[in-house]
């Protein structure tokens, strides 16, 4: 069967040679052959004298409708391979996307409870200081987890910003929480810090539960732009791979038709 395309360009065909003929057609009841109707081939002789121009440009754009169609049909062809390679690259890099970053941002969500905790306990600065310094270990855990995934060079644009974000984010929430415990084991006696060394490290410490406060809700609110950069590059990897499923359903709708 003919698809679409072809039976459109059959029926403009047909509408040049159908506009010839009618004009022709006039022409020979309007009296504007009488003159020569005793020729050999009558009004006919006529109206292929006057019109021979346009039937000769009627004939070279079937001729050339005729010629194109296999090239038409290779270009056609080379666009729906075209078409199926790059919904076949988007399908998988979706689900590679999918697949590589839910478990991570499990751990994210995860982390970011954790570290609410802080505004819904309270504690004591002596005994806060278990809990930061087991959380300190989460945090540096989570970091280099997501430097090892940048590496890979999986994630979308919105995601590599979110991401480099979120690793500068943690980086000083770290620091800050090694601050916050600045002063564990420096006054053992096999320590061989100095008094200087100590007053340091203890204002380190008061700066740090200054900051600690802040540096948690940064570090919250950099885990949700990831959610966030991670929907967004999801969605349009879906929205780019959709395009090319209509396509290619339209062209296989058009064959059936």
């Amino acid at each position: 069967m003919m698809d679409s395309r072809s039976t459109t360009s059959l029926l403009a065909a047909a509408a040049i040679l159908s506009a010839i003929l009618g004009f022709s057609y006039g022409a020979t009841f309007s009296g504007a052959c009488e003159a020569i109707k005793d020729a050999p081939v009558g009004c006919a002789e006529w109206w292929l004298s006057r019109y021979q121009t346009l039937i000769a440009v009627a004939g070279a754009i079937f001729a050339a409708w005729l010629g194109a169609q296999p090239v038409l049909r290779q270009l056609r062809l080379s666009s729906l391979q075209t078409a199926a390679t790059l919904q076949q690259v988007y399908s998988t890099r979706e689900k590679l996307l999918e697949n590589e970053f839910r478990p991570e941002l499990v751990a994210l969500e995860k982390l970011s409870d954790e570290l609410m905790w802080y505004f819904r306990t309270d504690e004591e600065h002596n005994s806060l200081t278990h809990w930061v310094w087991d959380m300190n270990q989460t945090v540096d855990s989570i970091e280099e987890r997501l430097r090892q995934h940048q590496l890979k060079n999986l994630d979308g644009d919105n995601m590599v910003i979110a991401r480099r974000g979120l690793i500068d984010t943690l980086e000083v929430l770290s620091k800050c929480m090694r601050n916050y415990n600045a002063t564990v084991g420096a006054d053992d006696p096999e320590s061989s810090s100095s008094d200087e060394d100590m007053a340091n490290a203890q204002e380190a410490e008061l700066r740090a539960a200054t900051e600690l406060p802040n540096r948690i809700t940064e570090a919250s609110k950099a885990i949700d732009k990831m959610r966030t950069a991670y929907a967004a590059d999801l969605q349009a990897l879906r929205s780019k791979r959709q395009v090319y499923d209509q396509i290619l359903a339209t062209a296989a709708l058009s064959r059936e038709v």
